[in-house]
């Protein structure tokens, strides 16, 4: 069910402020920085001052626009597209208390398609990287929000359905073969006998596709890295819903999990927690719908991250170039550790993958 919104940045500001804004005071703008966004797409910072029901108040606000299709990539637009009509949906009013989206106080679509979201300034409480109670808290409360929405609705035109493709990259399997088959000798020095496990799980994605297409769905997020949760002193808070679409049960954890390969968490962290968070996560989920079993949404998790094989070969073939690895979110890491951290994150690939096929 649609809504109409405030379509402007005064009347999106006045919306965010509600009460009688008798005075706005000059919005000022600041642009923001954000790696994954690409040209064409702008993200910014509104703020100034109101007086409200009588009080001067301070006000800031996020503007994310995406030019149109003539601008735009096809890939970056239909994104923007998504999150706008999820937006509008009203998809983002059905969710648990502890877990929500930005709220929305105006959307725009203009004659030549450009988009314009004015959504709440979210800050989050807590250190960046995620350390391990941050990464617990995000666990259970994706759970329970794919609880929440297990057997929601999936038929909108609208939602993603392409996940499995979009990390299995099948495109990139023939590519993907022909790294690991030279056993280059950094690469084998690194992961000696396992490149062969890694070989194999290219092989498998067949495979696992049929175990992801077999389990329980419901709707997921799709991009839940760190770097999308913002922990608030009362919610967890996900951010860029470009992606949200039906996906197995797990595969919003497995995108958490697999946060260090941004540079979003620390892969000590995710090991040290890992059965901890999928615990979380099971608990979260089933205190929504108890008839999907524990097993179901571990086996969700594991095949969920086994689709995500690229990384494996991307750090051989930068074993074998000799570029310095570097991860998004920590541009002044130092090339060793990126490549240390990575590199752990290949076991935790392939442990899952173990569990996947075996």
């Amino acid at each position: 069910m649609g809504r109409a919104q405030p379509d402007s940045r005064e009347a999106a500001v006045v919306a965010m402020l509600g009460g009688d804004v008798v005075a706005l005071g000059p919005i000022r703008e600041t642009p923001l920085d954000y790696d994954a966004f690409f040209a064409h797409r702008e993200l910014s910072r509104l703020d100034g001052e109101a007086v409200v029901d009588g009080e001067r108040r301070t006000w800031s606000l996020i503007e994310k626009r995406t030019e149109g299709p003539h601008l735009a990539a096809p890939y970056l637009y239909g994104n923007g597209v998504r999150e706008l009509d999820a937006y509008r949906s009203g998809l983002f009013d059905d969710m648990p208390d502890h877990i929500h989206a930005p709220s929305a106080s105006g959307t725009l679509l203009e004659a030549d398609g450009a988009i314009t979201l004015w959504i709440e300034d979210v800050r989050h409480e807590g250190p960046r990287p995620l350390d391990a109670e941050a990464v617990l808290t995000a666990a259970r409360d994706l759970g329970s929000m794919n609880g929440h929405w297990h057997g929601h609705p999936a038929d909108e035109p609208w939602l993603f359905r392409g996940w499995i493709d979009r990390h299995g990259q099948p495109e990139a399997v023939e590519r993907g073969l022909a790294t690991v088959r030279r056993a280059h000798p950094e690469a084998v020095a690194r992961f000696g006998d396992r490149l062969s496990d890694i070989e194999r799980l290219i092989l498998a994605q067949s495979r696992v596709r049929a175990v992801l297409e077999s389990l329980p769905h419901t709707l997921c997020h799709h991009d839940a890295v760190g770097a999308n949760v913002f922990r608030t002193a009362s919610a967890t808070v996900l951010i860029d819903w470009e992606s949200v679409g039906p996906g197995t049960v797990g595969a919003d954890l497995a995108s958490l999990l697999f946060s260090p390969r941004r540079g979003d968490a620390s892969v000590h962290v995710i090991t040290s927690v890992l059965d901890e968070a999928i615990q979380a996560y099971v608990d979260g989920f089933r205190e929504q719908v108890p008839a999907v079993s524990p097993a179901e949404i571990r086996r969700g998790v594991d095949a969920a991250i086994a689709l995500r094989w690229k990384l494996a070969v991307d750090v051989i073939a930068g074993l074998e170039s000799g570029d310095p690895p570097r991860r998004g979110s920590l541009p002044d890491e130092p090339p060793e550790t990126a490549r240390e951290e990575l590199i752990e994150l290949v076991g935790v690939l392939l442990a899952s993958a173990d569990r996947t096929l075996g």
